[in-house]
């Protein structure tokens, strides 16, 4: 299967599928952080002024498989094992999935929140970005506060 582009949001808070998602964890998606960036910026400002209780199903995956929800550490050796096969959860509130970032072949995590998401339907986050799914990141961070 061939990669695809993906710009996230285009259609967000829009009726796509009435009781689904959009996005396939079949397909193989790649975004360009650039162009999301300022987006992806004014999304999780929102998240954190209103909250967003679909955050729940990532922070569970992250504990159910052994990693840390304060600091999410999942690595690219992880992560490729899902990249356009399946979703690493599926809730009725969210699924997340891997895509790719396209400058740095970097994997990382995007949650497209249900219909369910009161001021957040059908939005997509990226949840990782490649620096904080570095193997070095911890370290990093603990020696330079």
């Amino acid at each position: 299967m061939d990669s695809v582009y993906l710009k996230l949001n285009q259609n967000a808070g829009k009726l796509e599928i009435a009781h689904g998602y959009v996005l396939d964890p079949r397909q193989e998606y790649i975004i360009d952080y650039d162009n999301e960036m300022e987006e992806q910026l004014r999304i999780s400002m929102a998240v954190q002024m209103f909250g967003l209780p679909a955050l729940n199903d990532y922070h569970t995956w992250l504990e159910n498989n052994g990693f840390n929800s304060e600091i999410p550490n999942p690595t690219d050796k992880i992560l490729s094992k899902f990249y356009g096969k399946k979703s690493l959860w599926k809730t009725e509130l969210s699924q997340g999935i891997v895509v790719r970032e396209i400058e740095n072949g970097e994997y990382c995590i995007v949650m497209e929140c249900s219909r369910l998401n009161t001021g957040f339907k059908y939005t997509q986050i990226i949840l990782t970005f490649s620096s904080i799914c570095d193997p070095g990141y911890n370290e990093n961070v603990a020696n330079n506060p």
